[in-house]
């Protein structure tokens, strides 16, 4: 079982730390992306320094790794969905914790979206609300990566899965809303840039 553990973990995680937001920014606009806007190598802030379309090409590469992390585990071990659940998580600690990036990478909100799909692409669909609706409610994207990883130790407690999923859902969690310190103190300044405004420029 440990072995097949750390084969679950190894995958999750080198599908992880494939960055579209790096690469691209690299490859196309010449910089690190996570040099400039939020600093965060991610779809939402390559949206606001190279616009919807590099965007749009991040949010879906970092959805699919997630899915593909799951759905690979799913098929060389269908009879142990923990271990499927397991692969999920640590792409998004990939995601965050790339090794080759200096630990430095996204805040895994679109990967946990995937992860969700490659689960149940219901648990999908409501992940993907859960990020949406209230990021277009608040006006704030930072709104709905909050709301999607307070869902998780929720979701993963109501699907039962093993109490050490529940503690690793908390944890992450809370290095959810560190990541997102920033975003949050620059909203309560006023001084965080909104969804319309993002819209408007682009």
């Amino acid at each position: 079982m440990v072995t097949k553990a750390i084969i679950a973990i190894l995958i999750g995680y080198a599908f992880g730390i494939i960055q579209p937001a790096y690469i691209l920014s690299k490859m196309v606009g010449k910089m690190d992306i996570r040099e400039h806007g939020s600093g965060n190598a991610g779809a939402s802030n390559i949206t606001a320094i190279m616009g919807w379309k590099y965007g749009f090409i991040v949010g879906l590469v970092d959805i699919l790794k997630g899915i593909f992390a799951v759905l690979v585990v799913k098929w060389i071990y269908p009879d142990n969905p923990d271990l499927a659940y397991l692969s999920g998580i640590m792409a998004i600690i990939g995601h965050i914790f790339p090794f080759y990036m200096k630990f430095r990478g996204g805040k895994g909100v679109a990967t946990l979206v995937g992860m969700m799909f490659g689960l149940n692409w219901k648990l999908g669909i409501l992940f993907a609300l859960l990020v949406a609706l209230p990021a277009l409610l608040a006006d704030y994207i930072v709104i709905g990566s909050l709301t999607s990883f307070i869902a998780l130790p929720i979701v993963t407690f109501i699907l039962g899965y093993p109490i050490v999923f529940i503690i690793i859902g908390v944890c992450l969690t809370i290095l959810c809303f560190y990541l997102h310190r920033a975003n949050i103190q620059r909203i309560i300044k006023k001084e965080e840039l909104k969804i319309s405004a993002v819209i408007k420029k682009k």
